[in-house]
């Protein structure tokens, strides 16, 4: 009844099955999961959790309490709930309502989780450092120690009162006081380190049994939620039958010892928890005291029993009663893990590890009594080896444990354990957590890429995403709804006319922009431009002009008001006189994006997704021109051996330098002659398409002084030549011209100059000119020109421009 409970809540909301440790590490690693830490999840988590563990499972409850705090840092974070119709937008939550603050907070929610759970402040820092977050600062390191440091407090004032500072074994989870311990022997560290070595083995084992029940989940079980209800209850079943059938097969029982002369008053009141089951007074079934007690009160006593003191043999749990429990109870946790309820899997797997390490105990106390140390350390090494090697934890599982024992000399033991543990499961499988998040296809960036050949040193370019969808810098609003109507991309690029970067808009930006109807509609069309081009090419183009009602402004507080629920453009209607208004992203957009070049290595790419957090990441060529776009899904280490492995035969999988063909340069300005230059040219630049006729010769007047600087612009008389402001070859042209690098400012030309011939967009008028346009270079000078006259207009002395 209690698991169909759990079960049914787990329904209502699926996030809140399982341990949610997976949910939260993809989450802060910054991929965007839905409804992990909404308040209703929360609910559902500590209610189901409470009655799955009180069905009897093989799972713990610890697991999920880290899940339930970082949803209340969410929620801290928000300073609302649509559940409850709460909401605090006119105060300062206002401000952290943004995916950077939210992480911020779940991270602070997590490590306040471990504290409550086991009592470890400093291990649940040092847990989200090392397994949660995977962006971390100095920052976040003092306010996840502010949450930990109060989380403590509150768990003390719960069970100790005013009275603060006494030693106590109360707590949500704890191991009990360990002053009965008798010290170790420095080869038993050998022991220890073997001990790792071997629950790093059974770990592996342990996650390869859950990784084959999750793909038969997930290929017969999970598509529809009655099997998942069905196979929660068989689950159940099986466990009730263990639990009951496996102590009445051990039908041996053991008298309770009575002379407890010698033992500690916390070992004496764990002997009132031993259960009877079947046996006569004064005597208790081993197993059943396994089975029926819960997992800290077990747990408690295979760490602080007695085996060996002095001349008595206390053999409080034999060997065979230890195997009977812990080869099934290690079956069933790692089956358990992944079904319709709330389920952690720390305690499991400490209590099986518990087990096998006081079968070690023991079975060394027998053959070398007095040589070893109590069969209670063993089973607390052995814990740590089993969690170790399911986890892979290093540092936060030695602080955790060290935390929760309170006896600071199980350091050493601890560390050589736990990471004898993740050495010898890592060589065997991967995580538990980890396995979770690539079984459901995350896009999870581990902190290295894996060294995949020369892979990680090819260019992004045979990874990226192509063709782009891109934007205008104006566009019409039929045209961007209809993109964002046919494609799920979360951004899109804004480039020129030429197809150079302009910046990056999102899609919840576009969304918003559209339902506020921040767009302009024509006022009148087709009426004749004032530019006309010049020279020899005046009348024979004409630009078409149309001139565009202002727009209203959306402050960026408006568009992130509904954060993080934006509108979508399926519940976006628009009339058709709407549809053909345009729309100007220009104060809306991301000027300066993130962007790679095209030649850049999947190794530097991989580095920039992973350390600044992207989600997508232009590709440019060496024009500055869009040519493709990078996500999380491409670079994934899954999709990367599936693109070396299998789309790779016609890679070149080694190194070849091919020789380059000698280049040439001026004698006096060594710049590269060639019939293309790496560099932008100033026509590239500023979006000027080159001319269709070579130029006249109307600039002669311009800087003749300086002909023997000018030498590498010259034109020859006799042949043909490179015109270094188009790069285009020009027949006979003796065309001098002059050098950005010595042009004088004229007075004569101002800003309104620079920018009426050369920008596409005059204030709130778009220009559509025709593709045989051309504009002159005498044109392009002035500008120039113009540009430096503003640089120079406080001094009369002429300066060189900078390139």
């Amino acid at each position: 009844f209690y698991a169909l409970i759990a079960g049914m809540l787990c329904w209502i909301e699926p996030a809140a099955a399982g341990s949610g440790i997976p949910e939260i590490k993809a989450y802060l690693n910054g991929i965007n999961l839905n409804k992990v830490v909404r308040i209703r999840v929360l609910y559902a988590k500590v209610i189901g959790t409470c009655f799955s563990v009180a069905a009897g499972l093989a799972l713990g409850k610890e697991g999920p309490m880290i899940h339930a705090g970082s949803i209340v840092g969410a929620a801290m974070s928000q300073g609302k709930t649509i559940t409850f119709g709460f909401d605090t937008s006119w105060t300062k939550f206002q401000d952290l309502r943004n995916d950077r603050s939210k992480r911020d907070f779940v991270t602070f929610g997590a490590a306040a989780g471990v504290a409550a759970a086991f009592q470890a402040p400093i291990g649940g820092i040092l847990f989200t450092l090392e397994e949660g977050a995977s962006f971390w600062s100095t920052t976040l390191t003092f306010r996840a120690f502010f949450c930990a440091m109060m989380t403590q407090l509150t768990v003390n004032l719960c069970y100790n009162g005013v009275q603060l500072g006494t030693v106590t074994s109360e707590g949500l989870f704890a191991f009990g006081l360990f002053n009965d311990v008798t010290g170790y022997y420095p080869y038993e560290l050998i022991v220890f380190a073997l001990m790792g070595a071997a629950g790093g083995v059974m770990g592996a084992y342990f996650n390869h049994i859950n990784k084959v029940v999750t793909l038969f989940r997930m290929k017969h079980v999970n598509h529809t939620v009655w099997k998942r209800m069905v196979e929660l209850m068989v689950i159940t079943f099986v466990m009730a039958t263990i639990t009951f059938v496996l102590p009445l097969i051990y039908n041996q029982c053991t008298p309770i010892p009575l002379n407890t002369a010698d033992w500690t008053t916390q070992q004496v009141d764990y002997l009132d928890s031993l259960v009877q089951f079947q046996c006569d007074d004064n005597h208790y079934n081993q197993v059943a005291s396994l089975y029926f007690t819960p997992t800290d009160i077990a747990m408690q006593q295979l760490y602080h029993f007695k085996e060996v003191s002095g001349s008595t043999n206390y053999t409080t749990f034999d060997t065979g009663a230890l195997l009977i429990f812990f080869i099934p109870y290690f079956f069933m946790a790692a089956i358990t893990a992944g079904t319709l309820c709330p389920a952690g899997l720390f305690v499991p797997t400490l209590l099986a590890g518990s087990a096998f390490g006081r079968i070690v105990g023991h079975i060394l106390n027998s053959a070398f009594a007095g040589y070893v140390t109590d069969s209670g350390t063993y089973a607390l090494v052995g814990a740590s080896a089993l969690l170790g090697g399911m986890s892979r934890m290093t540092i936060a599982g030695t602080v955790i444990i060290l935390e929760a024992s309170g006896y600071p000399q199980f350091l050493l033991p601890l560390m050589i354990t736990f990471a004898a543990a993740r050495y010898t499961g890592n060589a065997i499988n991967e995580p538990m957590y980890d396995m979770h998040i690539h079984l459901k296809a995350w896009p999870f960036l581990e902190g290295s890429l894996k060294t995949l050949g020369l892979l990680n040193y090819h260019p992004i370019a045979e990874l990226m995403a192509q063709p782009v969808i891109t934007l205008d810098e104006i566009n019409r609003v039929g045209a961007v709804h209809q993109i964002l109507s046919t494609k799920t991309h979360n951004g899109f690029p804004v480039v020129g006319r030429n197809g150079h970067l302009r910046g990056f808009i999102l899609r919840k930006t576009l969304c918003n922009i559209i339902k506020l109807k921040a767009f302009s509609a024509p006022v009148q069309q087709s009426q004749p431009s004032p530019q006309q081009p010049e020279g020899d090419m005046a009348g024979t183009t004409t630009t078409s002009v149309i001139q565009l009602a202002p727009a209203a402004t959306v402050f960026h507080d408006t568009l992130e008001r509904n954060y993080p629920h934006y509108p979508k453009i399926e519940d976006i209607s628009l009339s058709n006189a709407e549809m053909n208004c345009w729309l100007d992203v220009r104060p809306y957009m991301d000027t300066a994006p993130y962007a790679i070049n095209a030649s850049s290595s999947v190794q530097r790419c991989y580095r920039f997704f992973r350390t600044l957090g992207l989600r997508h990441l232009i590709v440019l060529d060496g024009d500055h021109r869009v040519i493709g776009i990078v996500t999380r899904k491409d670079i994934t280490e899954q999709r990367l051996e599936h693109h070396w492995f299998h789309e790779g035969d016609n890679m070149q999988k080694f190194i070849s330098i091919e020789p380059m063909e000698p280049g040439t340069v001026h004698e006096s300005t060594g710049l590269l002659q060639s019939n293309r230059s790496t560099a932008l040219t100033a026509s590239e630049i500023f979006d000027i398409p080159p001319p269709s006729n070579p130029p006249n010769n109307n600039i002669n007047s311009i800087n003749n002084t300086n002909k023997s600087t000018n030498s590498s612009f010259s034109s020859s008389a006799t042949g043909s030549s490179v015109n270094p402001m188009f790069e285009k070859p020009y027949e006979k042209d003796t065309t001098t011209f002059a050098p950005l690098n010595n042009i004088v400012a004229n007075p004569s030309f101002t800003t309104e100059s620079l920018i009426s011939p050369l920008s596409p967009l005059e204030g709130g008028n778009f220009v559509n000119n025709p593709s045989n346009s051309t504009i002159q270079p005498q044109q392009v000078l002035n500008n120039a020109n113009s540009i430096r006259a503003r640089e120079l207009k406080a001094t009369k002395e002429p300066k060189s421009v900078r390139k």
